[in-house]
């Protein structure tokens, strides 16, 4: 049993009482932690530590901004973070806290809302070890940062580190909108090549009688229309990188001429006969399965081959689910930035409902959405009313309907059966870890083992790893 907490609070009138009625509610002595370096080293003491923390706007200063990354940055293995406030977060500290906290302790002006949390809190204080925090895996190139809790792209976010500096073509595959464009100008700014050209080629945008053209340049009268000479893309790129998106459009004919430069850097502009040399560097890109083409003899096996060599694969969002509510934060301070809005909170709730959404457009349509919900924000917090209509919709449509009977069950024995369903599927999905399984659901740890000790699903589920 946990016998105290540590307690990162300078309000008084927080602190105290939700001193006492730790003491008298759940036999937990609470410690008072005045600074960073003081509530690590008590928290560090404890192998069950709990960290309750004031969370509210006004009163989650710097200090404890610092606190919660220190914890990120992983200053302890593992605690429990208990947030004491309201409906808001503050904005600079609202990532940090929806990735840390197990359980969130209601307060107002008035009194602190022991009913709403119950055997939630005496649960996690007596019954949890501490949760493990989330690792990060964090690196910058000129400007560009990628950030992400999900341990399924560290590998692949390591490798292209090991590869960026070197001349070498590379291919990028992931759905539209998965960030593909931002990876090739992060490999470009890790590259010998960052204080050269960095051209982008969007092949799907584009005719396929021009692409050529676009690709390698023209001379004058190569074509109807063709009324002056044009370079094309890899000589613009010069020394520098190019990136091809959506290479899967390029037809056969146009896909050995794009072998040929990767092979020997050598191109013709249309209707020359003059032979020239590309010193840029190849970047690729497509969102669907090249492998899949080849086996349909729609993409050459030989350009395949020559660019599978070094292939990365990048996570839908809804594959890292962990990552949703930091990337948005970092969407809301591009868009502040950009449209001169001051935005000082966002509500648990807005928080909320977009690690609920499925998003199929991927990061591509999580900013446009963080950029919606900025523009048309009536205050400065960020609440559900500010979200778009038809994210609203779409999330309420993803939850099941409580009216629906199916072969003569009961509503409670359809609504078991589908809650069985869906936490057997999360949990093997996160190798039957419990701490990642209530994360990815948008659970707190304490939930989940309820609705799993519910459903007898207990004995399979692993605490963490």
């Amino acid at each position: 049993m946990t016998d105290d907490a540590v307690a990162f609070i300078r309000d008084v009138t927080l602190y105290e009482p939700l001193e006492r009625q730790l003491e008298a509610r759940h036999r937990v002595r609470l410690r008072f932690a005045g600074s960073v370096d003081s509530a690590l080293a008590l928290l560090s003491e404890r192998p069950t530590a709990t960290l309750m923390v004031d969370s509210r706007p006004g009163y989650a200063d710097q200090a404890t901004c610092e606190l919660v990354d220190r914890l990120l940055d992983g200053a302890l293995p593992r605690v429990n973070v208990v947030t004491v406030g309201g409906e808001l977060y503050p904005r600079p500290a609202a990532a940090a806290f929806s990735l840390l906290a197990s359980v969130h302790l209601p307060v107002d002006e008035a009194s602190i809302h022991w009913d709403q949390i119950g055997d939630q809190l005496d649960a996690l204080l007596q019954e949890f070890p501490a949760a493990p925090i989330p690792p990060r895996k964090q690196v910058e190139a000129g400007g560009i940062g990628l950030i992400t809790y999900c341990q399924e792209f560290f590998p692949t976010i390591e490798d292209l580190l090991r590869v960026a500096h070197r001349d070498v073509t590379i291919l990028l595959i992931g759905e539209t909108g998965t960030g593909k464009t931002t990876l090739a100008r992060f490999i470009h700014n890790r590259s010998p090549r960052r204080d050269r050209g960095f051209q982008h080629l969007a092949c799907g945008g584009l005719p396929g009688d021009l692409i050529e053209s676009e690709l390698f340049g023209h001379t004058r009268g190569a074509f109807t229309g063709a009324e002056r000479n044009k370079i094309g893309r890899f000589q613009a790129a010069g020394r520098g990188t190019l990136l091809l998106d959506e290479i899967d459009v390029l037809d056969l004919k146009q896909q050995v001429k794009l072998l040929r430069v990767i092979e020997t850097g050598e191109y013709e502009l249309v209707g020359s006969t003059e032979t020239r040399q590309s010193e840029a560097r190849l970047i690729v890109a497509s969102n669907v399965e090249l492998e899949e083409l080849t086996a349909r003899a729609e993409f050459r096996s030989d350009l395949y081959y020559r660019l599978n060599t070094l292939e990365f694969r990048l996570p839908a969002l809804r594959e890292r689910s962990l990552d949703i509510i930091p990337l948005a934060m970092q969407f809301i301070d591009e868009s502040c930035a950009e449209h001169g809005i001051v935005i000082e909170a966002v509500s648990r709730e807005f928080l909320s409902r977009l690690k609920r959404y499925h998003w199929p457009g991927n990061l591509r349509e999580l900013r446009n959405h963080i950029r919606r919900a900025v523009l048309f924000a009536e205050s400065r917090e960020l609440t559900v009313r500010d979200l778009s209509p038809r994210l609203l919709e779409a999330v309420s449509d993803s939850e099941p309907s409580a009216r629906q009977r199916i072969d003569g069950a009961s509503i409670a024995e359809q609504v078991a059966r589908s809650e069985r369903e869906i936490l057997e599927h999360a949990l093997e999905a996160n190798g039957q870890n419990r701490t990642r399984t209530a994360r990815a659901l948008g659970l707190s740890r304490v939930g989940l083992y309820k609705k799993l000790k519910r459903l007898g699903l207990l004995p399979a589920a692993k605490a963490d790893c």
